[in-house]
């Protein structure tokens, strides 16, 4: 079995190796070393990534059998019997800042919330923990985050100590969800920070809660019967800060408010744009009802049948519909519609009393004429497209539908 050294010391993320063996790992080159510093995937933590004498490695795991560490490669190591690792310093940092800040919140809404946490999930993007609570308020979550960001402030150390028996962990007060399918050590590893917290873990840490530097909860989310929240520590807090501000900065400058008032302005500009959308959707439906009478009036009827085409990008889909069923209450009406655009769309549709006719055969040699596009319906109401169309492409495609028609 691999002696794992961040277990002791999650801080160094330079050392040579040596290679105790040479694989195949799932169709890539791979390699055990006698000693490691990379973390692999568990617990909900990423793996580290980095390099083996300057070929990457692109994945760490534990091999089931033996816990032996696989480091998995870009391609083959040179021959060799010691190599020079390298870990990715700037993701092994952010990993250790996320996953002692989760231990911090974790406690914190212990103690101030009584909620527990029953998953974690570490990945690029996001780190999240799922709470068997959905009732908590507002308050309670920022007393909460509040607590957290003193336990961090206060440059706690954080350490790990190993406990062999399970009354000695109950004895200790240390929290665990669950016993590991696997240990690692010679007992169980118990990562301690201060005295505000003693959890059963596996993971990489910092050395003490300064280096976290910040915690932020971004997002909550009810997920059945948990809560899931979303935060942020470390880099990934500022980062996150910085998008924010540049993001409320400009909002600011072309609203010409300040950001306290910023709020309001939106609320009133959508309140304007939804007074504005409810005028323009009066307005379209007396055009529709207008031109819809118009069209109607022009048509000849031919054999008991008024044919009716219109291209025209001056229809959504949903504009196009309702003129649809506007001709279509029309007897003896046979409507050939088409809005050309990036996303085209065709509608044809029918009086009811023109029944048996099915408007399906004729969309389908339609969307054929303009080159695919997926589209469907009723024998009497069918609508399709979805694809780049010019005025003159739906011309021929209405054509196309006339003629079976």
């Amino acid at each position: 079995m691999t002696s794992r050294r961040y277990y002791d010391d999650s801080h160094t993320h330079a050392f040579d190796a040596q290679v105790v063996e040479r694989l195949i790992w799932e169709g890539k080159p791979a390699v055990v070393l006698a000693e490691t510093y990379f973390y692999p995937t568990g617990g909900g933590q990423p793996c580290d990534t980095g390099t083996l004498g300057g070929v990457a490695v692109v994945d760490v795991v534990t091999r089931p059998q033996d816990l032996a560490i696989v480091h998995i490669l870009a391609a083959e190591l040179l021959d060799g019997d010691t190599v020079r690792a390298d870990i990715d310093w700037a993701r092994r940092f952010d990993h250790m800042q996320q996953h002692t800040g989760q231990h911090i919140l974790t406690q914190a809404l212990i103690q101030l919330c009584e909620a527990q946490t029953v998953g974690f999930h570490l990945s690029p993007d996001t780190v999240t923990i799922d709470l068997d609570r959905t009732d908590l308020t507002a308050d309670q979550l920022a007393q909460a985050e509040q607590l957290a960001n003193t336990v961090i402030w206060g440059n706690m150390p954080v350490s790990a100590t190993i406990y062999q028996t399970v009354d000695e962990l109950r004895a200790a007060g240390v929290r665990m969800r669950r016993l590991p399918d696997h240990i690692a050590t010679d007992g169980l590893r118990v990562v301690e920070i201060g005295t505000f917290d003693a959890t059963a873990c596996g993971g990489t840490h910092v050395r003490a809660t300064g280096e976290i530097g910040l915690l932020k909860m971004i997002r909550l989310e009810k997920r059945g019967d948990k809560l899931r929240v979303e935060f942020k520590c470390g880099g990934r807090a500022l980062a996150d800060h910085a998008q924010r501000l540049d993001v409320t900065q400009k909002l600011t400058a072309q609203l010409t408010v300040g950001l306290p008032d910023l709020p309001e302005k939106i609320a009133r500009l959508q309140s304007d744009l939804n007074e504005a959308q409810r005028a323009k959707k009066a307005a379209v439906n007396k055009l529709i009802d207008s031109h819809a009478a118009e069209l109607v009036a022009g048509a000849p009827v031919v054999d008991g049948r008024r044919v009716i085409r219109l291209v025209s990008d001056l229809y959504d889909a949903n504009d196009l519909r309702a003129l649809g069923k506007k001709l279509t209450a029309h007897s003896g009406v046979i409507a050939l519609l088409a809005a050309p655009g990036e996303k085209a769309q065709l509608m044809l549709a029918r009086s009811a009393d023109l029944d048996p006719l099915n408007l399906n055969p004729a969309l389908k040699v339609a969307l054929d004429v303009l080159g695919g596009g997926r589209g469907g319906g009723t024998p009497d109401f069918v609508q399709g497209g979805g694809i780049p169309a010019s005025p003159s492409q739906c011309e021929a495609a209405l054509d196309a539908a006339a003629a079976v028609i």
